[in-house]
């Protein structure tokens, strides 16, 4: 964690992109998940990281598209990136990560009930 945390300092320390103009559909919404986004691009690169790093990284980009097209998500990272400072990148990485462990929470939950709801009733015992 800590390795993925300085590769992220060291990745938005050298961005110096400026933002182009794009319509900000989701406005504050579009810049947590895209921090979420671009912090977690940054910890996929740690190989031990990288496979939970990437669900959450579809979870975020599922959200963005889901407010509008994929082709703003440049423009929105690009415009985070002059604005997310190293030194917020741990708190970020906390925020997405307890984010992605309510849902999955959450997500377990219904499968559990919908198990639950599929299970045959307990046959009855039998008459002597």
């Amino acid at each position: 964690m800590r390795y993925a945390v300085t590769t992220l300092a060291a990745a938005l320390a050298v961005s110096t992109a400026a933002p182009p103009a794009f319509a900000q559909a989701g406005g504050a919404a579009d810049s947590a998940d895209v921090r979420c986004l671009m912090v977690l691009q940054v910890v996929a690169r740690d190989p031990k990281q990288a496979e939970q790093a990437s669900k959450g990284m579809f979870y975020y980009l599922g959200r963005l598209t889901a407010r509008g097209p994929t082709a703003r998500i440049e423009g929105l990272m690009k415009a985070e990136a002059t604005r997310l400072q190293p030194k917020q990148a741990q708190a970020e990485l906390q925020r997405c990560g307890s984010e992605l462990s309510a849902r999955t929470k959450e997500y377990q939950a219904v499968g559990q009930r919908l198990a639950a709801a599929a299970r045959p009733p307990a046959a009855a015992p039998a008459k002597k």
